[in-house]
C-alpha cells in the first residue's frame, strides 16, 4: 500500500510527465494489441473452429493433360472417391463454396440481400461448434434426399426477418438464388475472416444441381474445399501422397498435383494458403522484427522522459540512499513506479485498441461485405492468451524503457546526490 501511495504521489506532483508516459505507452499497446488479435484470429482456436490443432485442408488441385493445366478446388466426385477413403482422419467434410454473388430475397418484396452461401453435409457440425440458438442441424437422411433445408444465422435472420424471435423461424420459407428452402436452424454467426467455416446460409450441396459432376467422370477439380480432422497430420499427408502417387503411376492421361496438401490451420492461416510453401521462419522473423519495432522506438522516447526525470529526482535518491537504501532497492522502487505507469498506459491503450477495432480498423481483415460482419468479437479481444501477451509487452516495455536511465541516475554517490 505504501509503494502504491507513493507512486499517487509522483503522479500527482509530475503530471505532466506521467501523462505523456501514460499516453505513450497507450499508442504503443494500442498498435501491438491490434496485431496480436490480428495473429490470433489467424491461427488460435475461436468460434466456431475450436478444433483449429486438429484442421487439415485440401483446397486446390491441378490437373494436367498434355499442354493444358486446370487448377481449381476439388470436385465432389474426387472427395468421394479419393480423398473420403483414406485412413488417417477422424471426421472429413466437403464444402461446395459457389461462385458469384448470392442473394437472398425478403419475405416483402424488398431489394434482395447479398449473402454468402455455403453447401455442407452433417460432417460439417461435428468439425465446426456452430452454436444454435433455435431450431437443429439437417440430418443425414435429409442430406441423403436432398431436402431443401437451409440453416441461417442471426444477423441474416434479424435482416430477413426482423426479429429476434428465433423460435417462431423455424419452418419459414426462404428463398435463396430464387430458389425455396425452409429454415431448419439459428446458429449464432461467426466472422468473415473465418473463411472456412464463415457463411451467412448453409444448406445441404446434394440441393445443387450436378454438385457432383457425374457427366465428368475424369475432373477433378469442382467448387469443393475438402477438411480433415486429424490426429496425424503427418500420416494423413503422407497417405495422400502415397495416393497421388499412384494415381499418376495409374494411367499417362492425367497428372494429379496436390502440392503437398493436405496441410494444418497453422500453417493455411499463418501463411494465407493451403500449399504450405511459404518459409514460416521468414514470417517469424518478420513479425518478431515488427514487434521490436514497435517496442523499441515507443521504450526510446520513454526513456529520454524518463532520464529528465529522473535528473529531477537525483536529490531524492541521494536523501533515501543516505538514510540507508541499497542500490538495489532503489532500483527495483522506481521500475516498479514505471511498472505501474505501464500497466495503466498498457489498460488505456488495451480501450484504444478494442474500440479502434470495433469501429473498423480491422475491416481489412473481411473478405467481402456480407451483411457488413464484425471482423472482430469480443471472444477475439477478450481471450485470455491476449491478455498475458499484452501484459508481457507492458513489462518488457517498462524494463527496456526504464532500467538504463534509472541505472545511471542511481550510479551517482550519494555527496553528489546530496549536491545536486
Amino acid at each position: 500500500m505504501s509503494t502504491l501511495r507513493h507512486v499517487w504521489q509522483m503522479l500527482c506532483q509530475n503530471k505532466l510527465f506521467s501523462a505523456i508516459y501514460i499516453f505513450g505507452t497507450a499508442l504503443a499497446l494500442a498498435t501491438v494489441t491490434v496485431g496480436a488479435v490480428i495473429f490470433n484470429n489467424k491461427v488460435a482456436p475461436i468460434y466456431p473452429e475450436y478444433q483449429r490443432d486438429r484442421t487439415a485442408y485440401i483446397s486446390s488441385v491441378q490437373m494436367r493433360s498434355g499442354n493444358s493445366t486446370r487448377q481449381s478446388q476439388a470436385s465432389y466426385q474426387f472427395f468421394r472417391d479419393y480423398l473420403s477413403k483414406l485412413k488417417n482422419y477422424t471426421d472429413a467434410t466437403a464444402t461446395y463454396n459457389p461462385w458469384g454473388t448470392s442473394y437472398a430475397q425478403p419475405e416483402d418484396g424488398s431489394l434482395s440481400v447479398r449473402v454468402m452461401d455455403k453447401g455442407i453435409d452433417p460432417t460439417f457440425f461435428r468439425i465446426y461448434s456452430l452454436d444454435f440458438l433455435a431450431g437443429a442441424p439437417f440430418t443425414q437422411e435429409d442430406f441423403d434426399s436432398g431436402l431443401r433445408k437451409i440453416i441461417i444465422t442471426d444477423r441474416t435472420a434479424r435482416r430477413i426477418y426482423g426479429t429476434d424471435d428465433y423460435a417462431s423461424l423455424i419452418g419459414r420459407p426462404f428463398s435463396l438464388q430464387f430458389s425455396e428452402y425452409t429454415v431448419c436452424g439459428i446458429v449464432r454467426e461467426g466472422t468473415p475472416t473465418e473463411e472456412k467455416s464463415f457463411a451467412n446460409v448453409f444448406y445441404p450441396y446434394t440441393t445443387v444441381p450436378n454438385y457432383d459432376h457425374e457427366d465428368d467422370d475424369h475432373s477433378f477439380n469442382g467448387s469443393f474445399t475438402v477438411i480433415f480432422l486429424t490426429d496425424n497430420l503427418d500420416a494423413l499427408q503422407a497417405e495422400t501422397a502415397d495416393m497421388v502417387a499412384r494415381y499418376n503411376n495409374s494411367q499417362d492421361e492425367f497428372e494429379l498435383n496436390l502440392f503437398d496438401q493436405p496441410n494444418g490451420h497453422f500453417i493455411v492461416g499463418l501463411t494465407g494458403n493451403a500449399y504450405g510453401n511459404d518459409d514460416v521462419s521468414e514470417i517469424f522473423y518478420g513479425l518478431g522484427f515488427v514487434l521490436l519495432v514497435l517496442l523499441l522506438v515507443p521504450s526510446l522516447n520513454l526513456s529520454g522522459i524518463i532520464s529528465g526525470q529522473m535528473e529531477g529526482r537525483v536529490a531524492e535518491m541521494g536523501v533515501r540512499k543516505a538514510f540507508g537504501a541499497g542500490r538495489s532497492r532503489l532500483l527495483g522502487s522506481v521500475l516498479w513506479e514505471n511498472l505501474v505507469l505501464t500497466v495503466i498506459g498498457g489498460i488505456a491503450g488495451f480501450i484504444v485498441a478494442y474500440l479502434a477495432m470495433k469501429l473498423g480498423i480491422t475491416d481489412l481483415l473481411s473478405k467481402g461485405d456480407y451483411y457488413q460482419a464484425s471482423a472482430v468479437t469480443e471472444e477475439m479481444v477478450f481471450a485470455p492468451r491476449i491478455f498475458i501477451f499484452t501484459f508481457l509487452v507492458c513489462y518488457v516495455l517498462n524494463i527496456m524503457s526504464a532500467l538504463l536511465p534509472a541505472y545511471r541516475s542511481l550510479r551517482k554517490p550519494i555527496v553528489a546526490s546530496l549536491k545536486a
